[in-house]
């Protein structure tokens, strides 16, 4: 029998709290998990391991997670992965401004831990 391979979720936060929250959430429901809190060295990571998923918060230093987005959407190889941004910093105009870039959709933090999991369940599978 052929084991399933687990689905990669790439975690881009710049709080070692939330990933840490998001990574024993992520791998207690069976998810394979890698942690970035940087956001340019996260772009070159989804070039070199493509993720099934990419979990984004939108304020970051460096590069926040609108210019992330608009890096992914518009790079070199142009290969769309699904993004659910997950923030603090919701209004209006982020939710909009995040699915207008591509985003699947937008959590609000702090995280409703079962309807999270049923976001990312209905997106990687």
């Amino acid at each position: 029998m052929v084991q399933s391979e687990k689905k990669k979720i790439l975690v881009v936060d710049d709080s070692e709290t939330n990933l840490l929250l998001l990574s024993a959430v992520l791998e207690d429901a069976g998810y394979e998990v890698k942690l970035m809190s940087n956001s340019y060295q996260a772009v070159q990571y989804i070039h070199d391991h493509q993720p099934d998923l990419i979990l984004l918060d939108l304020l970051m230093p460096g590069m926040d997670g609108f210019e992330f987005m608009e890096r992914l959407r518009n790079g070199h190889n142009r290969q769309m992965y699904p993004v659910v941004v997950v923030t603090a910093y919701d209004n209006h105009d982020n939710t909009k401004k995040a699915m207008d870039l591509g985003a699947e959709d937008v959590i609000n933090k702090p995280i409703d831990i079962n309807n999270f999991l049923m976001k990312v369940e209905q997106i990687v599978n």
